[in-house]
């Protein structure tokens, strides 16, 4: 796990690190000394309980795509709202699910491949929310790379076997028409290792979502692909379908939260971008903004999960466990807490 920087904006973040942390560390949903009903316009009069509830978002990647929870954090909005909010940093995409049923986290957000392949299992989850409606990564490659095509017979550096970057590079080479056994996988299981295998010439590109790879581009690496324009939900917020029953307010809360975080990353660039450089741990203004004009085409403008994204993962889920996918995946979703806060915003 790659640390934050010990930076004065870096510091403003509660960070629980690891599984085990976590689960010595679990804030079920706290106690509140009354309950009243927020809004969620930007600015709106928010009314609150005396006493915020605290709970622990767990995210799963190091990077620009999940700012909107260091902008929650850094700049008071889930306080707003009525939410003391903890962040735990997972090291990878399958502790998510673990984590959600084990309580260490109240809420996850992550690839939403996961959270199917976790359903089909018979695990009862709940997908609330999108941030990210599109893949948020980036290739970068050394000079023999000219384009896509130049792939074949070459090798990619990719953080783990089904992490968006494993499934961003078989959709980049479906697009393309190109044979998936023609391009060799090599996973370094984390965004640094990426980075070291392609400077040590153990790959000839890698696939993440900037800045880190963007940060290539100084020592004369070039951009191949961008995957922003292909369809995919990476920020996808998950809870276990006996929180969502138990705890609706501070779901609800929290969608309100998250739809006017959306509307501040697009209205307050200065703020987000010291969110990315404190979630990404890039100390580089000019990187960092790169990365935010970046996914400005990536994150979504309101919480409300896409069901035809959703449907894709489970397809995606069941190719690979051999298993049919559901034909109906609204079961497994609950816009009502994303709706009635575009409502209120409306």
């Amino acid at each position: 796990m790659k640390r934050i920087p010990k930076s004065k904006v870096a510091r403003k973040i509660p960070v629980i690190s690891g599984v085990v942390g976590i689960a010595l560390l679990a804030t079920a949903c706290g106690s509140s000394s009354s309950s009243t009903t927020t809004t969620a316009a930007a600015g709106a009069t928010t009314t609150t309980a005396s006493a915020p509830i605290s709970i622990t978002i767990g995210d799963t990647a190091i990077g620009a795509g999940y700012a909107d929870i260091y902008v929650g954090i850094m700049d008071g909005i889930y306080k707003k709202y009525g939410l003391n909010v903890k962040l735990a940093k997972l090291n990878t995409s399958s502790q998510l699910v673990p984590a959600l049923v084990g309580g260490s986290v109240q809420i996850g957000v992550g690839v939403a491949d996961d959270t199917a392949a976790a359903i089909m299992k018979g695990i009862p989850l709940k997908f609330i929310g999108l941030s990210e409606g599109s893949y948020n990564l980036e290739m970068w490659g050394d000079a023999s790379i000219k384009s896509v095509s130049d792939l074949v017979g070459k090798k990619v550096a990719l953080s783990a076997p089904d992490s968006e970057s494993d499934f961003g590079l078989t959709a980049l080479l479906q697009k393309n028409n190109i044979p998936e056994s023609s391009v060799q996988r090599v996973y370094t299981g984390s965004i640094p290792g990426m980075v070291s295998a392609l400077e040590s010439g153990s790959a000839n590109a890698l696939l993440t979502q900037p800045p880190q790879g963007t940060s290539t581009g100084a020592k004369g690496y070039v951009k191949i692909a961008d995957l922003s324009n292909l369809p995919f939900a990476v920020g996808s917020y998950t809870v276990t379908a006996a929180y969502a029953k138990a705890h609706p307010e501070v779901l609800q809360r929290w969608a309100n939260a998250e739809t006017a975080i959306l509307a501040f990353l697009r209205s307050n660039p200065t703020a987000t971008i010291a969110a990315i450089q404190a979630d990404s741990g890039i100390t580089d203004a000019t990187l960092a903004k790169y990365a935010y004009n970046f996914f400005l085409n990536v994150w979504t403008k309101t919480p409300t999960v896409q069901t035809s994204l959703i449907q894709a993962a489970f397809n995606r889920a069941a190719l690979k466990a051999k298993k049919t996918a559901p034909a109906d995946v609204t079961q497994y979703i609950d816009n009502s807490f994303a709706q009635n806060a575009v409502n209120a915003v409306g």
